[in-house]
């Protein structure tokens, strides 16, 4: 029967894991269900509950892992770094899991990413609030933490204001009301704030 060779604790709840057999884990003990911290111990022997118990919290650490290689540079939904994940080759129990964790952790947050996907369209782009609302949508984000990130967005930026500058730029192109209006509505503003405006 297989057995532990090696332990070493990286971290409070980290381990590598080295078997008799020549297998080697890193682990994280919050993805063990059914061997605990104490059952890590060398000697300790094996049985395929086991082993299967350690391979499974191995790939979800993996998937942590990467993930959070990506969260050190950016903000991540949760939806776009499962499709991220996916494409490395990460099976979806284990990504779930991962990023399950992580949201526990408060690493990953919706509601934070669709604020800085905000901050960081309005620079290239000045939209209404149904084109934001659809590409947050198009993003993986729930309208409910899409909504609430809105609400917050539209607090510091006026949407009437982010209206009047888009027309300013149609009239200096030379645009007709008619051309002005469907642009408008394509950028996501609402079509009665475009009547008053234009």
């Amino acid at each position: 029967m297989d057995s532990i060779r090696t332990v070493k604790q990286i971290s409070q709840d980290c381990f590598g894991i080295t078997t008799s057999a020549g297998s080697s884990f890193y682990i994280r003990t919050v993805y063990l269900k059914h061997i605990s911290q104490d059952d890590l111990f060398v000697g300790r022997c094996l049985d395929e509950e086991s082993v299967e118990d350690l391979t499974e919290a191995y790939g979800c650490f993996a998937a942590e892992k990467y993930a959070c290689s990506y969260l050190e540079s950016r903000e991540q939904g949760r939806f776009m770094l499962t499709q991220k994940l996916l494409k490395k080759g990460y099976e979806k129990k284990y990504i779930e899991q991962a990023l399950d964790y992580l949201e526990q952790r408060n690493y990953l947050d919706d509601f934070r990413f669709a604020e800085a996907w905000l901050r960081n369209r309005m620079i290239h782009h000045t939209e209404g609030r149904v084109k934001l609302l659809g590409e947050l949508m198009m993003r993986g984000i729930d309208r409910y933490v899409a909504e609430k990130a809105l609400d917050s967005f539209f607090s510091s930026f006026d949407e009437t204001m982010l209206l009047e500058k888009v027309i300013d730029k149609y009239k200096r192109q030379g645009l007709s009301a008619e051309v002005k209006k469907k642009k408008l509505v394509s950028k996501g503003f609402c079509y009665k704030s475009i009547l008053l405006k234009i």
